[in-house]
């Protein structure tokens, strides 16, 4: 069995993860933007069959983009524009109708390798005690 990255390690299994994307897919943040969900799907499915090493930006371009397999990444930025345009649509997501999500999906800056972070702040449920008010 191929390693599948700091998903194992997060204590993830591949159900879970596709869970989550499942929820972002359908989520208001990120539910109309096909390119992008396609763009999380493959690097997640990459990353899942132990080849997140191998996501590069040609590959991506002409995975995901549909450009020649001559790509120049200089001249043509789509998929540093998108990858940067999915970060802050995760952000986005994660912060507001994902804020419960026990699973973050997080593509660092600088690489297509996603990341799969447990949030453990979740596990506990938060209590706030009653304001107590001083009689005279």
């Amino acid at each position: 069995m191929r390693d599948v990255g700091n998903a194992v390690r997060a204590g993830f299994t591949a159900l879970e993860i596709r869970e989550a994307i499942e929820r972002i897919r359908t989520s208001r943040t990120l539910g109309a933007s096909k390119k992008l969900l396609q763009l999380l799907n493959f690097v997640v499915e990459s990353a899942l069959r132990g080849e997140g090493d191998q996501l590069k930006e040609t590959v991506i371009a002409v995975s995901v983009f549909g450009r020649p397999t001559d790509y120049d990444p200089k001249a043509d930025t789509v998929v540093r524009n998108q990858a940067l345009r999915l970060r802050l649509k995760l952000k986005d997501y994660y912060e507001s109708e994902g804020a419960r999500e026990p699973l973050m999906i997080q593509i660092p800056k600088g690489q297509y390798a996603p990341r799969f972070v447990a949030r453990t702040s979740l596990s506990k449920p938060l209590t706030i005690a009653p304001h107590s008010r001083s009689h005279i």
